[in-house]
């Protein structure tokens, strides 16, 4: 408003204010959207690391911008940056998991995929605090809560330049001894260096092939894994888990509490959140991939019917809000055990080299449009059907359970090269 008034000498109505802060919560996704279909070309060019290193310099612009566009009073620095943060969120999103499970060894692919899942439910938990009016959630200084996550920036881009390259990157470039001195960082192991090296060397003529996005999507071979890992990105976001905190503190609220009390139990469900996602990279080693994805689809939808029935009764009996925390608790609970962390990875494990980098991207933009679709669309369902809007977000939960039951095959412990066979046949595949 204050920009609005001293640029253009105009002050802006509630329905223009509302207008404009949904403009700058969505132009972010819109980022995501755009940022994805380019996380494959850049990733071919620049490598993995090479990406990571882009995306941390797009990250730093989009700060700066934020940063000064209350000084500069343009709604349109603001903007800019907001719309640069999710160009840069979609590279890291689609490349990130991939250059992590490429580095680990097979048993460890699951463990280390889940890192992504813990940065994003450990970003929120520090967002929070950050938003507090105690600390920089005030008129004057949430420029710099939206530009903080720039000194993460710097302190993850320090050492990056001593990380090795994705050695599958560099077999697929033909950089062979490179690949090798690589492995030889990673692995210090002679006898299994030469071993993945001869992998490699299996897949290395199909992984330098250049493939195009075209000839991905045309590849009947590619239908089934296309779908689970497009499906697997859309049901994670709408699932609901940005909306549960749409009602979160209104039940706090609702239980009796006060505003600020309310706000610290939302911040404790946000902490559950991040301490359960600490804990998935045990269970991604000790638990397979298909049954924790169809534990945590059914779990979520049942978690989720049963919050619509406790919201109903709330309204006539005030005990039911407390159920409803429950509900909510055990909901973030069966969302992180596969939903949370599983389709940022499950792609690394079920395609190989050649089209993977423009598979994960497909999967990236469906997250980023299912996140979009439902910030769009929740709010105007909940004020049509009030809380049942959360079993349309169940029903998807249950497409979920459907298709991983049905289609996904195992994948841990087991390479992209044997995985992919058993989904070649499409509709027709038969999980072993």
């Amino acid at each position: 408003m204050e920009s609005a008034l001293t640029r253009y000498s105009s002050r802006l109505g509630e329905s223009q204010v509302t207008i404009m802060m949904s403009a700058v919560v969505s132009i972010f996704l819109i980022g995501g959207m755009l940022g994805a279909p380019f996380a494959p070309i850049f990733s071919a060019r620049l490598g993995r690391r090479g990406i990571l290193v882009l995306s941390g310099m797009l990250i730093l612009v989009s700060c700066i911008c934020q940063l000064f566009c209350r000084m500069a009073n343009s709604i349109e620095m603001l903007l800019l940056g907001r719309l640069i943060g999710g160009l840069a969120a979609a590279l890291i999103y689609a490349t990130q998991p991939m250059y992590l499970v490429e580095l680990a060894p097979a048993e460890l692919s699951g463990s280390v995929g889940v890192f992504t899942c813990i940065g994003i439910t450990g970003g929120i938990v520090l967002g929070q605090v950050i938003s507090f009016n105690f600390v920089l959630g005030t008129e004057k200084l949430w420029p710099y809560a939206l530009a903080g996550s720039g000194i993460f920036v710097i302190i993850g881009l320090a050492p990056i330049f001593w990380f090795p390259e994705s050695p599958r990157f560099l077999m697929s470039q033909g950089r062979r001894e490179k690949a090798r001195v690589a492995l030889m960082r990673l692995r210090r192991d002679e006898a299994r260096v030469n071993a993945e090296m001869a992998e490699f060397e299996v897949t290395s003529e199909k992984a330098g092939q250049k493939i195009t996005m075209k000839e991905v999507l045309c590849n009947s071979k590619l239908k089934m894994p296309l779908i689970i890992v497009s499906s697997f990105h859309f049901v994670q976001q709408m699932s609901g888990i940005n909306a549960i905190w749409f009602y979160s503190v209104d039940i706090f609220t609702q239980s009796g509490f006060t505003l600020a009390v309310s706000l610290w139990l939302n911040f404790a469900l946000g902490f559950l959140n991040f301490v359960v996602a600490l804990v998935g990279p045990l269970i991604m080693r000790r638990l397979n991939r298909r049954l924790m994805m169809m534990l945590s689809c059914l779990f979520s939808a049942i978690f989720l019917t049963l919050l619509v029935v406790g919201l109903k009764l709330m309204l006539s009996i005030k005990e039911f809000s407390f159920v409803c925390i429950a509900f909510l608790s055990l909901y973030i609970l069966a969302f992180n055990v596969g939903l949370g962390p599983i389709p940022y990875f499950i792609g690394s494990e079920i395609f190989e080299p050649a089209p993977r980098p423009l598979a994960m991207a497909f999967g990236s933009f469906f997250n980023w449009f299912a996140n979009f679709l439902l910030g769009m669309m929740f709010p105007i369902l909940n004020s049509v059907i009030g809380p049942y809007a959360f079993l349309i977000c169940a029903a998807i939960c249950v497409y979920g359970f459907l298709l991983t039951c049905r289609y996904l095959p195992e994948t841990r412990n087991r390479e992209p090269k044997d995985v992919a066979p058993l989904m070649e046949n499409g509709f027709r595949s038969k999980i072993k």
